[in-house]
């Protein structure tokens, strides 16, 4: 540890930051005329309010109104449209009641909405001053507090939104929030960009901040090849069961116990303990990785969000599309804390957020964030690309002798070695591969159906005899529903049956 942190690192100055723009309110002409709207429009439908309140953020405005007695809420929640229609506005959302106030919120847009800055949030003395393990600044809250949450205690995020509203601006504010206040050697990265061009910019971090898996053929740590993610993903499963093993021979129970034991000398490196950095692992495009690779990702990732948190291992994964096949029930249920941008429907708000309210969201950056059983409105956090190349240059600048972490071996079986492997060898046959095959070219007919129906045998286990008799040369290839061709008489099948 005393190698470490006799290192000397500087963080990126706040210069590398644009200034934010000075913010105009909406002006008190516009507030008191929504007022006297929001107030006629309820009455209309023979709702009294007794008072109005108006909090003004930086894209919206909340008005807190207060109903009369023996109004109903419900009749209030559904004037919604009615609400936006008389103001004229984009995104009208009711909160119903407020939590923790006897209070009905309605958020209106305001007509100029303004950009929050990173550097006013990475700059402000909340953040500046924050006693969090992985505090990461999103932005600005409706009362124009700037909003930080702690990635260590979330422990897992989930971040979804239609294209273009601001996933991945929001996933490089997030980073760089983390850039911004930990040393390279308490936090590694695992940065995963299916499309390729997100994240190539963090490439310049390969020695200070990144994680890598030992092969000599990747040069860059931004992993962009399916074929590396899953070896990847297995190397991290690897690494949270060593960092658990370290845990339980030091007596501690998570991470900061373990390397305070460290920093105080109580643990001796000859046993095989060390300093152990944070891990942060970033996927860009969730649902794309489950396309191609469907269960051999998934798994590993839910292994990682049920128990990597107390090893300081933390995931995060962003889809554009929050479909029930690519955020499934096991995802949910391991990653607590969401943030959703603007999506297409209240469906989407309901699969990411588990109600609706997303989908009134006016887009670029205004989301909506449920962490610790709380919903908060934040408008996030603005950093350019730019700005991202700036921080990696200057961090990429500095000597560090240290070299990216290393990550274990991953578990044989992942990633490439699986694929080059001849699957349909001897050894792996089916034991009715050879009682199959004779059966098959006496009747003329092969079909997976007919194989179940007559062994008595499961789909998966008579598609795989299918398959491993295809590459045998026994049968053709699918046909969709028909029955397959069959290539061979029964002499010719003796004589492959008998070569192998």
């Amino acid at each position: 540890i005393d190698l470490y942190e006799s290192h000397t690192y500087n963080f990126p100055p706040f210069d590398l930051l644009r200034q934010g723009e000075t913010r105009p309110t909406v002006d008190a002409e516009e507030q008191r005329e929504n007022e006297e709207k929001i107030r006629g429009t309820l009455l209309d439908f023979g709702i009294p309010i007794k008072s109005i309140k108006a909090t003004i953020g930086p894209t919206v405005t909340l008005y807190e109104i207060v109903p009369d007695n023996g109004v109903k809420i419900s009749k209030i929640r559904n004037l919604v449209d009615d609400i936006a229609l008389s103001l004229s506005a984009v995104g009208v959302r009711i909160i119903a009641p407020i939590p923790g106030k006897g209070t009905v919120g309605i958020e209106v847009a305001n007509k100029e909405p303004q950009t929050v800055s990173m550097r006013t949030v990475i700059k402000s003395k909340k953040f500046q001053d924050t006693r969090y393990a992985l505090p990461v600044a999103l932005g600005s809250t409706i009362s124009n507090d700037v909003y930080i949450a702690d990635l260590a205690k979330m422990p897992h995020l989930l971040v979804a939104g239609a294209t273009g509203q601001g996933k991945s601006v929001g996933l490089n504010a997030i980073i760089a929030s983390l850039l911004y206040c930990k040393k390279p050697y308490q936090l590694k990265f695992v940065l995963i960009d299916p499309k390729q061009v997100e994240f190539s910019l963090y490439n310049k971090l390969k020695d200070h901040y990144m994680a890598m898996i030992p092969d000599d053929s990747i040069d860059e740590p931004v992993i962009t090849d399916m074929n590396q993610v899953e070896a990847t993903l297995s190397s991290l499963c690897v690494e949270m069961d060593q960092r658990y093993s370290l845990l339980k021979s030091a007596h501690t129970r998570n991470i900061e116990e373990y390397n305070n034991k460290i920093r105080e000398g109580k643990l001796n490196p000859a046993e095989g303990h060390k300093f152990l950095p944070y891990i942060v692992v970033v996927v860009d495009e969730f649902g794309d990785l489950i396309m191609v690779s469907g269960k051999n990702v998934e798994m590993p990732i839910a292994r990682l969000a049920q128990k990597a948190r107390a090893v300081g291992m933390h995931v995060i994964i962003a889809t554009q599309r929050p479909s029930t096949n690519v955020i499934t029930g096991i995802i949910k249920a391991n990653f607590p804390a969401r943030i959703s941008f603007k999506v297409a429907s209240g469906v989407d708000s309901k699969t990411i957020l588990d109600t609706p309210g997303a989908q009134q969201l006016i887009g670029r950056g205004d989301m909506l964030i449920f962490n610790n059983s709380e919903m908060v409105r934040v408008q996030c956090a603005f950093i350019d690309t730019p700005e991202v190349e700036a921080i990696c240059d200057y961090v990429g600048r500095q000597p560090y002798p240290m070299g990216p972490y290393q990550l274990p071996e991953p578990a044989v079986g992942t990633g490439t070695e699986k694929d080059s492997s001849a699957s349909g060898s001897i050894q792996e046959r089916d034991p009715l591969f050879e009682e199959v095959a004779r059966q098959i070219v006496k009747s003329s007919t092969a079909s997976t159906s007919s194989l179940q129906r007559h062994y008595s045998i499961g789909y998966n286990r008579a598609g795989k005899i299918m398959d491993q008799m295809e590459r045998a040369g026994i049968v053709g290839p699918s046909t969709g529903g028909k029955p397959r061709p069959v290539l061979v008489d029964s002499n010719t099948l003796e004589s492959i049956l008998n070569n192998e």
